[in-house]
């Protein structure tokens, strides 16, 4: 969809070991052709099995590259420019799917060879068949080639993060002016999604929290004049996701709540501050918690940072015990919460790029209070 760096993935696999890529998963299925089937973009499950589409991609020449999928395809593939001309189609099912892309391994001359395979993604009768049917071949897992190979953002891949961002904190927004005293967690819930889809957005989750309470689920838990509600929501377009939660009130907030949010802010803002290339890992986190601690409320408050683009989550990992340093182009989430038992959850969450100078924030609308009515 965006283009990969080919010279990257070579590299990975060689490190790794890997002859082969064999690619079931849709994130990165789109990720390195820009196509998944319509049909089970929301849902593979199909009779008694599901749908299995795999890539495989030979290191000495992705230019050999196969895809295994279903009848039917062919149409969409057309129109969407699929880059891959060597393709197979297969009955419904994980089993012949596999039996295919074994076929195609050992045509391709990697009957022996080191095949990489998503561990955590592929379905256990379809590896059974591939090692039945390739009994000569090493298999790995290739999911930290894959997701060191989506760590570095493209500028492309930035810009389209930055719109789907824009577009959640909207939907957001927009749910929090829709509320009323009495509505419940699941009405806002269902408004989230409505203004996603609205948006061009598949909605992914809404997490609801209406104070003094701390359930984040949609519930028949209502929202009553003077509470606070943090809407924590996700949403994608192209399998490229967007992790946000802002505050309301129905009328004001009390002061309280508003020590609270500003203290949100006040840590993360000056991890923001922070944020460069260079910058470990490790030592994010440090400045974060270190952070909360340092402010009256710290027995309430967390700090939390992950990395996230077509998975949440993903690189860069942000732990006590992982010093890598961050580079331009990484996507990070940030978050500080206090869940305090007279108020509430409290909980801001931000995107940022890592850039060359420092980092830049990605869909910052409502930071503030969302004040409805009052």
């Amino acid at each position: 969809m965006f283009g990969w760096d080919r010279a990257k993935l070579s590299g990975l696999m060689a490190r790794a070991g890997i002859d082969l890529l064999l690619v079931n998963s849709r994130h990165n299925l789109r990720y390195l052709t820009g196509y998944y089937f319509h049909f089970y973009e929301r849902a593979t499950r199909f009779g008694d099995s599901q749908y299995l589409p795999l890539l495989g991609l030979p290191r000495a020449d992705f230019d050999r590259a196969f895809y295994v999928g279903r009848h039917g395809e062919d149409g969409q593939q057309k129109a969407d420019g699929f880059p891959v001309t060597d393709r197979y189609a297969v009955p419904a099912g994980t089993v012949p799917a596999a039996e295919q892309a074994a076929r195609a391994i050992a045509r391709l001359g990697y009957g022996s060879a080191t095949i990489g395979v998503e561990m955590s993604f592929l379905p256990a009768d379809a590896f059974a068949v591939l090692r039945r049917e390739l009994p000569s071949a090493v298999f790995a897992d290739a999911t930290p080639v894959l997701t060191e190979l989506r760590a570095i953002k493209s500028p492309a891949e930035i810009a389209h993060l930055r719109s789907v961002y824009d577009r959640t904190a909207e939907a957001i927004a927009a749910a929090f002016r829709a509320g009323r005293p009495g509505i419940t967690t699941r009405e806002v819930a269902r408004q989230v999604e409505l203004e996603m889809t609205g948006r061009g957005l598949v909605f992914l989750w809404a997490f609801t929290a209406a104070g003094p309470g701390m359930l984040r689920a949609p519930s028949d838990v209502r929202w009553q004049e003077g509470q606070v509600l943090h809407i924590d929501a996700g949403g994608e377009d192209r399998d490229y996701l967007a992790d946000i939660c802002r505050m309301g009130c129905l009328g004001e907030p009390s002061a309280l709540a508003r020590e609270l949010h500003a203290a949100c802010l006040e840590v993360q803002d000056r991890v923001r501050r922070e944020i460069r290339p260079g910058l470990p890992g490790n030592e994010l986190l440090r400045l974060g918690q270190a952070a909360v601690s340092a402010l009256p409320f710290a027995p309430y408050g967390r700090f939390v940072a992950h990395g996230i683009g077509m998975v949440s989550h993903e690189e860069p990992r942000i732990g006590p015990d992982n010093p890598r340093p961050l580079e331009p182009g990484m996507v990070l989430s940030v978050e500080t919460e206090f869940l305090h038992p007279e108020v509430g959850h409290v909980k801001i969450e931000d995107a940022v790029v890592v850039t060359p100078e420092g980092c830049e924030g990605l869909g910052d609308l409502g930071r503030e209070w969302q004040i409805i009515g009052g």
